[in-house]
């Protein structure tokens, strides 16, 4: 089988490493560079080894003069750009793997779909019905996704109700958990000084964007509680980040402001087969996500690898989230710093009970998140769509 991955500019290794595994399938992922996805190469291994045809802008490809007004109109017009047609180049394959409703990619599939017969799969992790719709375009690709796509794949009950929602046919719609490598997100002894942390500290680790939908600041704000708790004095605790992106000038004055800069330690962008080593360095996980009107945690892959390396998470009730840990994390307000406080504070105190949580963490990682799961249900999603085309 010849499958095509179209996931523009948001490659992640994290996405991907199911897809070595599928039998007999030879993968070409459709990619387009772009700032967001320079962020993701810094983090890349090499492990997801995929042929890689580029893909294009309007401001990076195309006739001169329209390019330089895309240009222009993108950078001072708040326009977005959008990709060169690239369905031609979909011809002769068996299966095109999109994401989301409203993506440029996704057009692109459905072209190949109506010009070459070629069936589509849609993942979709968005989870807010009837968003991204602003832009009358947009909604315009999403209803026809809706109507032309073959199969919608998701992983939580959020995105399945928010599909139904919007007129998908139940039975077109299959939800399957995602999967990390449990062998290497494992636990295992500690080597801190790798990552320039002590081991008389106790460390609370986040990964992710800076964004603030991602929560961080809140984060900072409860590491002010923790630091100034007196049943807590006796602790030393450092806030470790992984990540790079935008964001980080902002978190840095918050840090000045409460005058925790010496508390925190950015780690900048580690690549992924270094990643089991920077959690079994934390004593808690943290992701902090919070919810805007236009986006909630869709998922959250960090909290399955914190978990797979049976460290204990502290999270939130947003989006998906509740799905993703059941009853194996901590689980806070969003936007809460207070109720962020007092779940670490929880945790800091009792090490016994983050010794059991952590252990509760793996078995639900293994029972749920492997890679060779996610990679059968894909396979198993894709096998009738190639028979009935032949």
């Amino acid at each position: 089988m010849r499958l095509a991955l179209l996931k523009g500019n948001r490659f992640a290794p994290w996405h991907l490493q199911a897809f070595n595994l599928l039998p007999d399938t030879e993968v070409v992922a459709f990619r387009a560079e772009s700032e967001i996805q320079q962020v993701f190469e810094g983090q890349d291994d090499g492990s997801a080894a995929f042929v890689v045809e580029p893909i294009y802008f309007d401001t990076q490809a195309g006739p001169a003069l329209a390019r330089m007004k895309n240009i222009f109109l993108t950078r001072y017009r708040e326009r977005e750009p959008r990709i060169v047609p690239f369905s031609e180049r979909l011809r002769g394959f068996d299966v095109i793997h999109t994401w989301e409703l409203f993506s440029d990619w996704t057009a692109q599939a459905l072209e190949a779909r109506e010009r070459f017969g070629i069936p589509v799969a849609v993942m979709v992790w968005d989870n807010i019905p009837f968003n991204m719709e602003r832009d009358a375009e947009r909604r315009r690709l999403k209803e026809r996704a809706v109507a032309a796509a073959d199969v919608f794949i998701v992983h939580t009950e959020r995105s399945r109700r928010m599909l139904e929602m919007e007129q998908v046919p139940a039975n077109k719609i299959v939800t399957i958990d995602p999967g990390v490598d449990t062998r290497a997100f494992s636990p295992g002894p500690r080597d801190r000084a790798a990552l320039g942390l002590r081991d008389d500290e106790f460390v609370i680790l986040f990964v992710g964007w800076m964004l603030p939908r991602k929560g961080i600041d809140f984060l900072v704000l409860a590491l002010h509680e923790l630091i100034r708790d007196p049943a807590l004095a006796k602790l030393k605790f450092r806030l470790a980040v992984v990540g790079t992106g935008p964001g980080r000038d902002r978190v840095e004055r918050l840090l000045a402001r409460t005058k925790l800069t010496a508390r925190c330690s950015f780690l900048g962008s580690v690549t992924y087969d270094r990643m089991p080593a920077a959690f079994r360095a934390a004593d808690v996980f943290v992701l902090p996500s919070i919810a805007t009107p236009e986006w909630q945690e869709q998922f959250g892959m960090a909290i399955i690898e914190a978990m797979s390396c049976g460290v204990p998470v502290v999270t939130t009730l947003s989006g998906a989230i509740p799905e993703v840990t059941g009853d194996c994390a901590a689980l806070c307000q969003p936007n809460d710093f207070v109720s962020l406080y007092q779940a670490i504070k929880d945790l800091a105190l009792n090490p016994e009970k983050r010794r059991a949580m952590g252990e509760a963490s793996r078995k639900h990682a293994l029972t749920r998140f492997t890679l060779e799961g996610f990679a059968k249900n894909l396979a198993a999603i894709y096998a009738p769509l190639v028979k009935a085309r032949r």
